[in-house]
Formats: C-alpha cells, sequence, structure tokens
C-alpha cells in the first residue's frame, strides 16, 4: 500500500520551476530514499511532503501522521539532553518515557545529563533523531541524517532505522552518503532538477553502484 502519492506536482519558486508534474509513491514500511545532486529539490519535496511548503498545482497525499528531521539541528544549547527530551516532549505531545532503549542504541545514554552545548555534532544529531522517535509518527522523513557524523554513529544511526522499520514506521531519506544509502534503503528514487531520473528497488540496481548511477546519470 502506498501511504505518500504524489500525482502532478509543480511548484515554483522565486518564478522559477523546480517541479513539474512530478509523480512519484511511496510504500507503507519502506525506507525509501531521495537522492540527487546539490539543487535537484530533495528538501524542498520533503518540505512539499510534511506541509511546509504548499504545491503550485497537483496532488499530494500523506496518509499517516509524521515527523521530520531537518539537516541543522535545533536543541536548546543550554539544557541537557534529557531536558531537551522534556521540553520537545511538551510542544511535540509525547511523554519523555521510554527512551532508554533507543538511547542506548545510539550510545547516547549515559550524556543525557550533560549540557547539549558539551555534544559533538554526531552526538546532537542523535538526539535530534531521539527526540523524532519519541514522536511516534507513522512516516519519519530525514534529512541529511548522517551528514558531518562519524562511521560509528552513521552505523548507529543505520540500526535504529532498520528499529523503526521493523516496528512498522515508514523512513524516507535523503542523503548524498550514497553508501549509507546502498546499506539501509530498500527503495532509491534519484531526481535532478526536480525530475525523476529513476525509482528502483536496490535488488533491481543488479550490482551497480549508487555512486556509478548518480555519476552516469549526471553527465547526461
Amino acid at each position: 500500500m502506498n501511504v505518500i502519492t504524489v500525482k502532478d506536482l509543480s511548484k515554483n519558486f522565486n518564478n522559477k520551476a523546480l517541479f513539474n508534474n512530478f509523480s512519484l509513491s511511496i510504500e507503507q514500511n519502506t525506507v525509501h530514499a531521495i537522492v540527487g545532486p546539490n539543487g535537484s529539490g530533495k528538501t524542498s519535496l520533503l518540505r512539499i511532503l510534511t506541509g511546509l511548503y504548499q504545491p503550485d498545482q497537483g496532488e499530494v497525499q500523506v496518509k499517516t501522521d509524521h515527523a521530520m528531521l531537518l539537516e541543522n539541528d535545533y536543541l536548546y544549547e543550554d539544557k541537557s539532553g534529557l531536558e531537551n527530551l522534556k521540553l520537545f516532549g511538551l510542544y511535540f505531545g509525547y511523554q519523555p518515557h521510554g527512551y532508554e532503549d533507543c538511547a542506548e542504541l545510539l550510545e547516547i545514554k549515559n550524556d543525557l545529563d550533560r549540557k547539549v552545548s558539551t555534544y559533538s555534532k554526531g552526538m546532537k544529531r542523535k538526539l535530534s533523531l531521539l527526540i523524532i522517535v519519541m514522536m511516534q509518527r507513522g512516516i519519519i522523513f530525514l534529512d541529511e541524517v548522517t551528514s558531518g557524523v562519524d562511521p560509528i554513529s552513521r552505523r548507529q544511526i543505520r540500526q535504529l532505522i532498520a528499529l523503526l522499520k521493523r516496528n512498522g514506521k515508514t523512513i524516507v531519506i535523503t542523503s548524498h552518503d550514497l553508501d549509507e544509502i546502498e546499506k539501509v534503503a530498500d527503495v532509491v528514487t534519484m531526481i535532478k532538477q526536480g525530475q525523476i531520473l529513476f525509482t528502483k528497488r536496490m535488488e533491481e540496481i543488479n550490482g551497480e553502484s549508487l555512486e556509478d548511477l548518480f555519476i552516469e546519470e549526471g553527465l547526461k
């Protein structure tokens, strides 16, 4: 079953068309990656899917509740990690309970009493992800979730994404890290200048790397 359907989407930014008759379907309980070069429309597409941007034309159906992790972390630096969990819980309407297992998987459980200002970029990223997970939404949008984090943190984030999928969530992820996408995604959509170049399940790529496909399509 498709949990997200985009049909004939058109959207202009500053009188310039980014999407024109753009259509896309995303299946429930999959990890669907959106990849493409800078300026291809990945983040803008996520913002349309979450309602932050409205389409000029076309139809966008998102059939369940959702949460989005932005590329940048917006945390209270002068508060501890646990205080951040509680504050965002007040804002987003969740109870700050039951976070321990995910915090342990991300290896930040023992750091939640520290101020966020002492965190590395990777730790801030993982705390932001933990907050999103606590919201218990059916669809989770992740914009460049592994950007700037170390290999161990990338593996931990990958493990959490796999756990979320096992728990029935749909994950829509953008990333420049094509190696990570190959490890975590079920389906990949490559876009360029607001147009879909292809949508393929990972097993359909037949051994060719996403990097090779990225370069090949980018040269056309």
